[in-house]
């Protein structure tokens, strides 16, 4: 699949933007602040809803507005075309029902209901500055990064994350309104039984996914990382749960020989309906094991809405123990595998956005990364076309590379 053109409407500095693009390698150049990066977010946001910059929706909006709309048309590996439109509004929309601030999603002129029928259609990885809050920041930087990379994969997965943040909200309302020695602590034991039970079974559901593949990005950014460091650092990935929930799944998998089916295809029905009893049933006597605390605190204190992947280099935790410079290596290891995950699960090659990043590596590292985007269509930003020149000859093979010049938000494509 790839773009063959972008609609911006009051989508950052962009009034309104309507821009063809090529099939191959389109590199958007100018000055900082000039409404580059404000591009390839559009882009990402209009394939994967979210943006890698900001969690909060309203921020995209022109200012002065009080919606935006980010569009792609495109075409598919069968020559088909495909539509997605994103748009948020704002409550003061005329958009907007019920004075409500909402979201607004088209694939195909026809409204979708479900974000999971809407993430997937098209595939994006996205590399940029930002991604050193993987390594370097807190847990949820990291929660993101392996949310985001199982959701294209696997649409329902977001079910599951909606479900469960839908759930963990209605319960820590309850628990804000318990006060203890009022008299109600019986029913609202029963609520909290009801809530945790709930729980469980949705966590087992996402703990399943989230090992299996935090295994497997160990396992390929490990690769990647040996080869962008000439193999003189071991990284390695660990997955942070409820305890004891990893140290079950694993005797699981090693007493019934079932883990390479595990990695590869997964389990049967049969195995994984045991698996996630064995992990439900633990996460919830987990949750109970806690519950006057969580009651006395009026909070959630476990549960993998604290999940972590820990990043090691050399045994060590990179978050405590690196330089910038491996932080760099390793965020751009992780991504690679990310790249490489999406096309062992997805049929066609994703479309990449490298976002102001050549500037932050020397060449190996830009070597490393482009050598790996062979066949797919990219997006690149920088500031210097002309240091980028080797890096193009390897990234576009026999087509050509497409050059603009991006000012104040105009968008000029070059001869």
């Amino acid at each position: 699949m790839f773009i063959r053109s972008i609609h911006l409407e009051n989508f950052r500095n962009y009034g309104r933007l309507d821009l063809d693009v090529g099939p191959s390698v389109n590199i958007f150049y100018g000055d900082n602040a000039q409404g580059k990066t404000n591009l390839v977010e559009g882009i990402y946001v209009a394939s994967s809803i979210t943006s890698h910059r900001t969690s909060k929706d309203s921020d995209l909006i022109k200012f002065g507005e009080n919606e935006y709309k980010a569009s792609l048309d495109l075409t598919d590996d069968d020559t088909s075309n495909v539509q997605l439109s994103a748009s948020y509004y704002t409550e003061k929309s005329a958009l907007s029902k019920n004075n409500r601030a909402g979201r607004l999603l088209i694939r195909d002129n026809a409204p979708v209901d479900k974000i999971s029928e809407y993430i997937g259609v098209c595939n994006i990885v996205i590399f940029a500055p930002e991604d050193l809050n993987i390594v370097k920041n807190a847990p949820a930087f990291r929660r993101k990064f392996l949310n985001t990379l199982i959701s294209k994969i696997s649409p329902s997965y977001f079910n599951l994350l909606s479900n469960y943040s839908r759930l963990l909200a209605q319960k820590n309302a309850l628990l804000k309104s318990i006060r203890p020695g009022d008299g109600k602590n019986n029913l609202a034991d029963e609520q909290l039984d009801f809530w945790d039970f709930s729980l469980a079974e949705l966590s087992a559901e996402i703990i399943l996914k989230r090992y299996r593949f935090s295994k497997l990005i160990s396992d390929i950014a490990s690769r990647h990382h040996r080869s962008i460091s000439g193999g003189k650092e071991n990284l390695s990935i660990e997955y942070s749960t409820i305890f004891g929930v990893v140290g079950a799944l694993e005797t699981f998998l090693t007493k019934n020989s079932k883990y390479d089916d595990y990695m590869s295809k997964g389990l049967s029905e049969a195995d994984y309906g045991r698996i996630k009893g064995i992990i439900s049933d633990l996460v919830l006597a987990k949750l109970k094991s806690v519950r006057n605390y969580d009651i006395e605190k009026h909070i959630s204190s476990i549960g993998i809405h604290r999940d972590d992947i820990i990043i090691k280099l050399d045994g060590l935790v990179m978050k405590n123990f690196s330089s910038q410079g491996q932080q760099r290596t390793a965020a751009l290891a992780l991504k690679l595998s990310e790249l490489e995950i999406i096309k062992m699960f997805v049929s066609s090659t994703p479309i990449l956005i490298l976002d102001d990043v050549f500037s932050e590596l020397d060449k190996t590292r830009r070597l490393s990364l482009v050598s790996a985007m062979k066949g797919a269509q990219i997006f690149i930003t920088c500031t210097d076309k002309n240091m980028i020149g080797e890096e193009i000859d390897v990234m576009q093979g026999a087509d050509k590379a497409e050059f603009y010049r991006v000012n104040g938000g105009d968008i000029t494509r070059e001869a």
